[in-house]
Formats: structure tokens, C-alpha cells, sequence
């Protein structure tokens, strides 16, 4: 797992080791609605079922709205994909409420049930809450956000803070905003230093789950003191992380640098593989298109040649792979077109040990300038 250093933004931002602090704790016990539905939201779900049960607990129950969107049938009909916290909910006997199937917003959504809610907890879950849902706690509702609001508001925020390398990140407990997303009062934050070790977006996603989680549970026992002394955003300090769109994933050689393409591996590729096409040599040539994998930075190379051109590195059993600025990137495993994972030797043992990657993909002009413009906001990842 990553490790990664911690320290406290301001004395207002509350960010201590444990769950509990010496700070005023709410006087009753809060009625909590969590909407998340996954492997993030999970994390901060646990966490509440966890402080529920202990005896001085500072919440007396937690109920679950779940996107009836994410339990999509499968391909046999009476099977159904069970989100991440719908089934924390089932194994720990939390009721689950469904929001409408086939709906883009919730504005003409309910609370179905007569049961009254002191706080909603919003993690990971995809809907903006309207106005008419919040004002039926009575305390709101907050979101935990893994970033440094207002810094990166919006769906993927720790994929941008490594895709522009960055040197810090965090986690925000924030109340919900009843007009934009990312944009209410900050309630605690906490920041974390990446210079330890080179982030990787499943790593990095762990570990800020690990810290929000905690975060969360010491807000909702102290919501009384943490809503006393909120923050309001900077909007001149806010920035966008919109949701990673499979278009960023296309390499081009002539363009980037490979320290560019290590980068935005370790970004989006768990989500979208970089890839390019390869136009093969066999009796019947055509265009294929293969996914890089395992991208790394080489420390020696013998490669040479125009940008895309690929070649066998038998020392650390890789593809090496050149692009226009000279720079070198190197890539163990690979994915090709209706086939499955396979090595690199694998890959030179079907294909060629020598070659060239890049044959123009099918992207217009407009696509082409924006992720130009996506690449030059980026700066060069360094460690300590």
C-alpha cells in the first residue's frame, strides 16, 4: 500500500491518528442516510458501522440509498451486479432504499419512507443531491472528497492529481452545497505529501479512502464544532477534474514525451490502458489496437529511431518503445485486439522484435487538440 505522509492544513481543519478527538461531541445520537455505492464509498460506510456499534457511539442508526442504475442485470437475467455498499448494507442489516431506474437527476426523487434523518453522508455517488433532499435533515448533508477543495472539484480527482504530478493531495469533509457540485463549506481536510513513492490511482484511491473514512467518523461525532468553525471555499483557487474520458488513453509518439505516457498510465490506465495501433506484417496486414499495461521509465536503452518505433530489450525482458523528443518508455505487458493479456517476448514471438507502434487512430482534429491541451498542463512526476 502506499505510504504516505500526513499533516494538518489549518488548527480549524481537524486531522488527528484517531478517530475521536478532545473537541465538543454532539449532544444525541444522529439518524444517518449514506448514499455511495463503491469500493471508495464502502471504506466510509464501514467506517459508520463501526462507530455505530461501539457503546458511546455517536450515531444511533444508518440507513442506505443505493442507484438502482448500478444493480444492472448480468447476462443471466435473475443475477444481479451487487454494488460494493448495498452489500456492506445487507451483511450488516441496514435498510436499503433504491433511487428511480433510468433517471439522470433526482429532482423529482424522495426519501421513501416516513422515517426522519439528522444527517446524510454522500460518498462516491455519482447524482447531485437537490435542495428538497438535503432539507430534510436536519443537519444537512456532507461529502467526503478525495482532494484539496476547492483544488480538483468534480468525479476524478486523485486521477488528475497524478496526471499533472503532483506533489500533495488530500482529503476534504465538506457540506453538501445545494447548487454545485464540490463547492460547500469545508469541514475538515487533511493534507498527504506524494513524494514517498510514486503514486499509482488504485494505491493512492486505498489510501485516501482509509483517511476520509477516518475524517468522516470524528466529523459526524463533532458536526456541532466542525459546522462552528467551516471554512468557505476560494473559488479563485478552484480547478476542474471531470470525469476521465477513454479519448485521453491515445498515444501519440510524435507529441509526448514517455515520461507523459508513464504518467497518464499510472493515472487512467487502470480504467482505460494507454494504447496506439499496430499494423501488422503477417501474409494479411491490418491495423490492431494494443494496450500498454505495465509502462515504466528505462534507465538504459539501446533503441534507436523515428517515434513509435519498438524493439526488444532482452536485460529487462520489455519492450522499449521511442518517442519524438527522444525519450524512451518501456512496457512488460500488453493487451492486443480480441485477445487476451500477453508478456512482451510473448508479444515480439507473435508479431516482430522489431517494429513500429502509432499508426493513426481514427480521432478528429477536435479530439486531437484536446488532449493536447490536457497534456500540456502536465508537469513532470518527482520523487524526493
Amino acid at each position: 500500500m502506499l505510504k504516505l505522509r500526513h499533516s494538518v492544513i489549518n488548527n480549524v481543519f481537524i486531522s488527528k491518528s484517531r478517530f475521536h478527538t478532545t473537541s465538543i461531541i454532539n449532544k444525541e445520537k444522529l439518524r444517518v442516510l449514506f448514499f455511495g455505492t463503491d469500493d471508495f464509498a464502502s471504506t466510509h460506510l464501514k467506517a459508520l458501522i463501526k462507530e455505530k456499534q461501539r457503546d458511546e457511539s455517536c450515531i444511533e442508526s444508518i440507513d442506505l440509498s443505493f442507484p438502482a442504475a448500478a444493480a444492472r442485470p448480468q447476462t443471466n437475467i435473475s443475477l444481479f451486479f451487487v454494488g460494493e455498499t448495498k452489500g456492506v448494507a445487507e451483511s450488516n442489516h441496514l435498510p436499503v432504499f433504491f433511487t428511480p431506474p433510468a433517471v439522470n437527476n433526482l429532482e423529482r426523487w424522495n426519501i421513501p419512507t416516513d422515517k426522519t434523518y439528522d444527517l446524510g453522508v454522500v460518498v462516491s455517488f455519482g447524482y447531485f443531491i437537490p435542495p428538497h433532499i438535503i432539507s430534510a435533515f436536519k443537519y444537512g448533508a456532507v461529502n467526503v472528497h478525495p482532494s484539496l477543495l476547492p483544488k480538483y472539484r468534480g468525479a476524478a480527482p486523485i486521477q488528475h492529481a497524478i496526471l499533472y504530478g503532483d506533489k500533495e493531495t488530500g482529503v476534504s469533509v465538506q457540506e453538501l452545497d445545494d447548487r454545485e457540485f464540490d463547492a460547500g463549506r469545508i469541514l475538515a481536510q487533511e493534507k498527504v505529501s506524494l513524494l514517498d513513492k510514486v503514486p499509482v490511482y488504485s494505491e493512492l484511491k486505498k489510501s485516501l479512502s482509509d483517511i476520509g473514512s477516518r475524517l468522516l467518523v470524528d466529523t459526524v461525532c463533532h458536526l456541532e464544532d466542525r459546522k462552528k468553525n467551516a471554512q468557505v471555499q476560494d473559488i479563485s483557487k478552484a480547478t476542474k477534474a471531470p470525469k476521465i474520458q477513454k479519448k485521453w488513453s491515445e498515444i501519440d509518439f510524435e507529441t509526448m514525451s514517455a515520461w507523459q505516457a508513464e504518467q497518464l498510465n499510472r493515472a487512467i490506465g487502470e480504467q482505460y490502458p494507454i494504447r496506439t495501433v499496430y499494423h501488422t506484417t503477417s501474409k494479411k496486414p491490418k491495423d490492431i489496437v494494443i494496450q500498454f499495461l505495465n509502462v515504466f521509465l528505462p534507465t538504459q536503452t539501446t533503441i534507436f529511431g523515428p517515434p513509435g518505433t519498438f524493439s526488444w530489450h532482452r536485460p529487462s525482458k520489455s519492450i522499449h518503445i521511442m518517442f519524438g523528443d527522444g525519450s524512451v518508455a518501456g512496457c512488460t505487458h500488453f493487451k492486443v485486439e480480441n485477445k487476451g493479456i500477453i508478456s512482451a517476448s510473448d508479444f515480439i514471438n507473435g508479431y516482430q522484435v522489431q517494429g513500429q507502434f502509432g499508426v493513426p487512430m481514427a480521432t478528429d482534429e477536435l479530439v486531437f487538440k484536446q488532449n493536447m491541451k490536457k497534456r500540456a498542463k502536465m508537469q513532470r512526476y518527482k520523487s524526493e
